[in-house]
């Protein structure tokens, strides 16, 4: 409004400037045009004089006055239309008549000189007679003036009554802004009461409102104190009063310091003053800690504190809020909970810990449980033994596939289970799966169907070794759980992209069905369909569990259906990424082609043991690729500061540097990323989980398979997708047996070259005797430490010799050793392990001869 009562002033002054300037300009052309009716009327005049000049001159017989008159009225009336030209200067129809009236007034001034300058007298007369013409010129003037006049006149009409308009709005116009002024200040004195009434009322807001903030203040069971910009207490809540103890009774902020200490939590030490919330809001800083423990006499409580500054309008400090919360209870409660979530990961380390020793003591004794009855079923048996053994091996294998499972399980819960991305094709996978499985259904009088959809890609990117635990396992159970009819698997292509597709597997079965009510539990752990499924048909429930947890690993989804007595079908989806074009060109489609091309690979292998150097080098020299042997980890190092490899084989246990100090150096230190696979005579998960930790990239246990190194090489030594060349065996299996160890597992190790076999055989005769003396003498110095060295080297050797007994000896010793066991304890294990030994070396011997003879 004050605006308003502003611009209407300013309004009429720019109106009543506006109106003044048109009155001015409207009379002034009134003046203009009464000038020029003036003019016009003055050489009306001075030419009527013009013509009684004349005629008085011609009258008088020349008398010389009138002559003077005449002249004098023609030089005024010359001035007049002179005057009159420039007044209608801008109006073309006045200039052309005042040009017609100039030339008139031109030609009558002539024609009269020629009337004053005759002078007969004779002629007087006649003379006068010629003054008609002279007359006549005044005639025509006389009508163009009169023509001038009234268009002048007609235009000071008009002009006249624009100016009464003017004079009119003018009026008008100052009284109506003379009445809206005066609304405007009327207005203005209204509103100027209205608002003191408001700011009176607001006021007395204003102090009810501070009082009932001060009243919820004191109600609020947080700490609140305020402080001006000097320091001075300005207000403390009731809450404030009971935590500081009459804290009121102070001045300063300085004043309740000195009366309470503040330490840090938990470390108890001086809280520095510049971190105190309050300092920092004094400087302009909002902060707010939980690390702030006031003593009160012998009181000690934990608080949240808080500060904040307030500024006023220009932005000046002018106080402080402090809060404080006692949270005394809450830290108690997270030490609490700090405890307990201690005492669960101690926990869970013990689970896994349990699980990894477990699989250890279940490994030891099943791994001699399938090995003895492999030997077993090699020997003359009658068909009731047979049969024993095939029910002794299968018992065998369920029970390894339990314990694989039941670890698993600890690597999915521990976050440990990382999945590949590599190029692998679904058609051959599925195949191979068909190939392993078939002999089983084939066994139950089962039918067993693949249906894989033609429009799949050639290849994708995941983890092939998953997709397969994933669809064995069901597989499996479809098998396990079907008395007769068929089992189904389809793979169809869901939903593709150029870049991505998702597949479908579905696995049907005409078997046993899951009841209803045990659907929504069936992928749970440890839940079976009934507990008569518990006890005919054996297993703990975990396979499930693992499937649906690595199916949702790879960001998928299993769903199944299933009607008692008819069959269950399971129904999963694997979103994967579809191979690169350059990746499939490289590939050759079919999978299980053998003349694959061949990559020129350099492998390092790193191993102490003479016998195991042996055969590393042979079994890659047979692969078909470069070997370099490193006899300890700094031997390694040096290796890979010259040359370069492709690939590292490393032992764990070596003198000098082990395989984890090697690793970690390549990895750290020298920064290289080449492929390392660990080679430990160990079987344990936690031994793999120790290897993958340090660096390494799998973990090939000893003593290993010949197509178990051909597979590591073919994943980590093609990165392009070629695949290792295909071993084909160069001897016949020689079936050297004895009493005392088998040749079989050595044979497998070697892909059934005899040479081989026999120059390993020499090796172990020639090495073990040495051996056996480092252990006598190290028993004779109570060294355990020694013993369990020479123990780890006669591991492998030992394993692929077939020497259970010894086998087994020697891991019962390493337990011992690495529970930091005395000499007392090892000693007997080991006297029984050195006798075991010492009488299979006649066998091996004579294996030896028999073998070199048949070659």
């Amino acid at each position: 409004m004050l605006a308003v009562g502003l611009l209407i002033p300013i309004l009429i002054g720019i109106n009543a400037h506006r109106t003044t300037e048109r009155m001015v300009s409207q009379n002034r052309l009134l003046i203009h045009t009464h000038l020029v009716l003036q003019k016009t009327q003055q050489i009306q005049a001075h030419l009527t004089n013009l013509d009684n000049d004349l005629r008085g001159y011609l009258l008088s017989q020349n008398n010389p006055f009138f002559k003077a008159d005449y002249d004098r009225n023609v030089g005024q009336m010359a001035g007049y239309l002179k005057n009159i030209t420039a007044l209608t200067i801008d109006n073309p129809a006045q200039q052309q008549r005042l040009r017609t009236i100039s030339q008139l007034f031109e030609q009558k001034l002539a024609h009269g000189n020629i009337l004053f300058t005759k002078r007969s007298p004779q002629e007087g007369l006649a003379r006068l007679d010629s003054v008609r013409t002279f007359m006549g010129f005044s005639d025509q003037l006389f009508h163009q003036l009169k023509t001038i006049e009234a268009v002048e006149n007609e235009l000071l009409t008009v002009r006249a009554t624009a100016s009464e308009q003017s004079a009119t709005y003018a009026t008008r116009s100052s009284i109506a802004g003379a009445v809206a002024a005066l609304a405007i200040i009327l207005w203005a004195i209204f509103r100027l009461l209205k608002t003191l009434n408001n700011a009176t009322r607001l006021n007395r807001q204003l102090a009810q409102n501070e009082q009932q903030l001060k009243r919820f203040l004191e109600a609020v069971p947080v700490s609140i104190v305020v402080v001006n910009k000097d320091g001075k207490l300005y207000y403390a809540n009731q809450a404030a009063a009971s935590m500081f103890e009459a804290i009121t009774k102070f001045d300063t902020y300085a004043d309740i310091l000195n009366q309470i200490t503040i330490y840090q939590f938990p470390n108890g030490n001086p809280y520095p003053t510049e971190k105190r919330p309050a300092f920092r809001a004094m400087k302009g800083e909002t902060s707010q800690v939980d690390d702030i423990e006031i003593r009160i006499g012998d009181k000690a409580i934990q608080v949240l504190s808080s500060s904040s500054p307030v500024y006023d309008a220009e932005g000046m400090l002018q106080y402080v809020v402090s809060s404080s919360i006692d949270i005394s209870d809450r830290v108690q409660s997270q030490l609490r909970l700090h405890e307990a979530k201690e005492l669960a990961e101690q926990a869970a380390r013990i689970k896994e810990n349990f699980l990894a020793n477990m699989s250890h003591e279940i490994r030891t004794p099943l791994n001699a449980i399938i090995g003895f009855s492999n030997l077993l079923e090699v020997t003359p048996l009658n068909e009731e033994q047979a049969e024993f053994v095939k029910l002794v091996q299968t018992a065998g294998k369920n029970l390894l596939t339990i314990v694989n499972d039941i670890l698993d399980i600890s690597k999915i819960e521990a976050g440990m289970i990382q999945m590949e991305s590599i190029p692998f094709s679904i058609r051959s996978l599925v195949a191979s799966l068909q190939t392993m499985l078939q002999p089983t259904a084939a066994d139950k009088n089962l039918k067993l169907f693949f249906d894989v959809d033609p429009t799949l890609p050639p290849l994708v990117l995941g983890d092939p070794t998953r997709l397969t635990q994933i669809l064995l396992n069901l597989l499996s159970n479809a098998i396990k759980f079907t008395k007769e009819g068929s089992i189904t698997a389809q793979i169809t292509r869901q939903e593709e992209t150029e870049q991505s597709v998702r597949v479908q597997f579905k696995v049907t079965d005409t078997g046993i069905g899951i009841e209803a009510d045990a659907l929504p539990h069936i992928f749970e752990r440890f839940r079976q369909a009934s507990n008569f499924t518990t006890r005919y048909y054996g297993g703990t429930g975990l396979g499930l569990n693992i499937v649906k947890s690595l199916t949702q690993i790879q960001g998928g989804w299993i769903t199944v259906t299933s009607k008692p007595g008819k069959g269950s079908e399971f129904t999963l989806e694997i979103p994967y990424q579809i191979a690169p074009e350059s990746v499939r060109k490289s590939i050759d489609p079919d999978l299980t082609k053998t003349n694959a091309v061949k990559k020129s690979l350099t492998i390092l292998a790193v191993e102490d043991n003479l016998m195991n150097q042996k055969l590393v080098l042979q079994v890659i020299k047979r692969l078909g690729y470069k070997a370099e042997l490193a006899e300890n980890g700094q031997q390694a190092l040096d290796m890979l500061q010259k040359g370069s490899f492709d690939l590292i084989l490393m032992d764990i246990q070596m003198p000098v540097m082990d395989g984890y100090q090697t690793t970690r150096h390549i990895r750290t230190t020298l920064q290289s990323n080449i492929p390392i696979i660990a080679m430990t005579a160990h079987a344990l998960a936690s031994e793999r989980e120790q290897c993958l930790q340090a660096g390494m990239n799998d973990f090939l246990p000893k003593p290993f398979q010949m197509e178990d190194l051909q597979r590591m090489i073919q994943h980590y030594g093609f990165p392009n997708g070629e695949k290792a060349p295909m071993v084909e065996t160069s001897h016949p299996v020689q079936a050297i047996d004895s009493a005392s160890f088998s040749v079989e597992p050595l044979l497998n190790s070697v892909g059934n070259d005899t040479e081989l076999a026999m120059e390993l055989l020499e090796i172990y005769l020639d090495k073990t005797p040495d051996e056996i003396k480092q252990l006598q003498q190290a028993l004779s110095d109570g060294d355990v430490k020694a013993i369990g060295r020479t123990l780890h080297t006669q591991k492998a050797p030992g394993m692929m010799m077939g020497l259970k007994e010894a086998t087994e000896l020697n891991l019962q010793i390493e337990a011992l050793v690495k529970a930091d066991k005395d000499i007392t304890a090892v000693e007997p294990l080991l006297k029984q392990y050195i006798t075991v030994v010492e009488s299979g070396l006649p066998a091996i011997h004579n294996a030896l001869q028999n073998g070199t003879n048949q070659g």
